[in-house]
């Protein structure tokens, strides 16, 4: 058992036998025990015959109320509750080595005065089982080593908590409080931390809120509150959250140039209140992802480290100076604002991405990414959506993708693909990078969907329905579209092997039955030409109005050939 543990122990199953006019005989282990009120540096008036050092184990009994006007030192300390046994005057600090006690949960006013109670050393539980979260008066500074971590199951609260170096790890509740409404503050200085479980407000009452909450080094919470008049992620600070439902916050939270807003929950998480319309850095720490609650804009760092950020109906916004980092990617709409030329604007992920190159750049750009789902056969299992209003020039694109959504091609023959809105058509690419999973290409002067794929034909895109049938007159070929917007006609072709792509058979085109509109027809024709072979394969061509073209199919139709005897005639005599 921790030594300082063990004294204060010893000092609690003292109290029943030893009477507060009988001085408590000095054991082995330095107990000490106040005898009466006094200055705490009287060494006459404890029972070890001298003032308590950082290896002595001190307790001060009801009816006894001690001065600490001058910085002491002390390992476990104890209070008996009822009344005052402290008061701090001239801001003197008393540096507690060990665990602070009391010998009951009501705790009251035990504390009082301008100084400070200061857990000071290495890592160890720093309050009794019996401690409880009632001293208002309580000045608390944490100023453990550094990277020691003192934990506590009890609530803690007093007027100023202040932590000031090293961590302090409770489950319970952190009360800043000064004994009335909008008051007590709570300190987190730079390099050290405050990890809880609990809330984070002035009471036990929800929304119940303090003065203040500033962090400058960090605060990481799985509870559901936080309240105050005032909380501000200073410079430097962190707001870890982990509360798959995010936080709600009673008060105004701001967050610094500098600051950082981080989730990292064990399980998937929402963003809740804490999450502004502005932040200076968003982070994900979260294999399980985070999906945004409201529209948001980031300024700084976006770091996507464990997880990928959806923004399901809402937009992520990055400021003119805000970066992309981390593995993961954000999934949804992501926007940038004031977009320069010669400048490579990140939308989510590093290697998702636009360059405008020239001419005049939009006012605002934005990149969408679905995935899952590949737009056509044979795509990668993703599409973007990218936007750029009243863009005037040449960009360039780079399109990332996860080895996961390859959906069969192979990396190597990768190539972007845009839907014009009539069909998908390939575009090329200008480079590749397999290592970093990104597919680029320069001089686009045009945006709309996009997707990543082989070279080749896409699957059907206009063409909805393509079957043959077998009647007696011949093969019937019959087609069924859904938009013929920029579609001029079509051409049947024909072979008798799948290796051969097939000669036309149609001399003159079909024309579209909807050309220049949008809407789809039904289409039929006849293979008259009778054939021996055992099978027949049918392509349909479509031509669009600039002369370009795509082939759908082949159809397959299995020919069965029935051979008749041949008879003749027998000569005359």
């Amino acid at each position: 058992m921790n030594a300082w543990v063990w004294r204060g122990l010893v000092v609690i199953l003292s109290l029943g036998l030893v009477g507060t006019s009988q001085p408590l005989k000095a054991a082995p282990l330095d107990v000490c025990q106040a005898m009466a009120s006094a200055d705490w540096a009287t060494a006459t008036n404890w029972s070890c015959g001298h003032a308590p050092t950082s290896i002595d184990a001190a307790m001060l009994p009801a009816g006894v109320t001690l001065a600490v006007n001058t910085d002491s030192e002390v390992g476990d300390l104890t209070l008996a509750t009822g009344g005052t046994r402290i008061s701090f005057n001239n801001g003197a600090l008393l540096n507690i080595h060990g665990t602070l006690a009391t010998t009951a949960t009501a705790t009251s006013s035990l504390i009082t005065g301008n100084g400070r109670v200061r857990m000071v050393g290495g890592a160890r539980q720093l309050f009794a089982p019996s401690w409880s979260a009632g001293t208002p008066g309580l000045r608390l500074e944490v100023a453990l080593d550094s990277g020691a971590v003192g934990i506590s199951a009890q609530g803690v609260k007093g007027g100023e908590i202040l932590i000031s170096s090293g961590a302090f790890s409770t489950t319970n509740d952190v009360r800043p409080d000064n004994g009335a409404s909008n008051t007590g503050n709570l300190l987190i200085a730079a390099g050290a931390a405050l990890i809880t479980a609990g809330e984070i407000e002035r009471t036990g009452a929800a929304g119940e809120q303090a003065a203040s909450i500033i962090v400058s080094g960090t605060l990481e919470t799985s509870g559901a509150r936080l309240s105050a008049n005032n909380i501000t992620i200073a410079t430097g600070g962190l707001l870890r959250v982990k509360r798959a439902a995010g936080l709600t916050i009673a008060g105004a939270i701001n967050y610094s140039a500098g600051s950082t807003l981080e989730y990292a929950g064990n399980a998937a998480q929402t963003t809740g209140g804490e999450l502004t319309t502005t932040a200076a850095a968003l982070r994900v720490a979260n294999a399980a992802g985070v999906t945004l609650n409201k529209s948001t804009t980031v300024n700084g760092e976006l770091a996507l480290i464990s997880g990928a950020l959806t923004t399901g109906a809402y937009t992520l916004t990055l400021g003119d100076l805000a970066t992309c980092t981390g593995g993961y990617e954000v999934i949804g709409n992501v926007q940038r604002l004031g977009p320069t030329l010669a400048t490579t604007a990140c939308f989510g992920h590093p290697h998702t991405s636009l360059t405008f190159t020239s001419g005049a750049p939009p006012s605002s750009a934005a990149i969408k990414l679905s995935s899952g789902t590949p737009p056509f056969a044979g795509a990668v299992a993703r599409q973007y959506t990218v936007s750029a209003p009243g863009f005037t020039g040449a960009a360039t694109l780079r399109l990332h993708y996860l080895d996961s959504e390859l959906n069969g091609a192979t990396e190597a023959n990768l190539h972007l693909w845009r839907f014009d809105g009539s069909r998908w058509r390939l575009m090329g690419r200008s480079a590749i990078d397999a290592a970093n999973n990104y597919v680029e290409l320069a001089d686009v002067t045009a945006f709309s969907d996009w997707a990543i794929a082989e070279k080749g034909e896409p699957t059907a895109v206009t063409v909805v329905d393509f079957h043959a049938e077998t009647h007696v007159d011949g093969i019937h070929l019959l087609w069924e579209t859904a938009d013929e917007t920029l579609n001029a006609g079509f051409h049947v072709l024909r072979s008798e092997s799948h290796a051969v792509h097939g000669a036309r058979i149609t001399t003159e085109l079909i024309p579209s039955q909807t050309a220049g509109s949008v809407g789809g027809a039904v289409y039929h024709y006849i293979d008259a030409t009778p054939s021996t072979a055992a099978k027949r394969f049918y392509w349909l061509e479509d031509v669009e109005l600039t002369g370009a073209t795509a082939r759908h199919g082949p159809v397959v139709v299995q020919q069965t050939l029935v051979w008749l005897p041949l008879v003749t005639a027998a000569a005359s005599e």
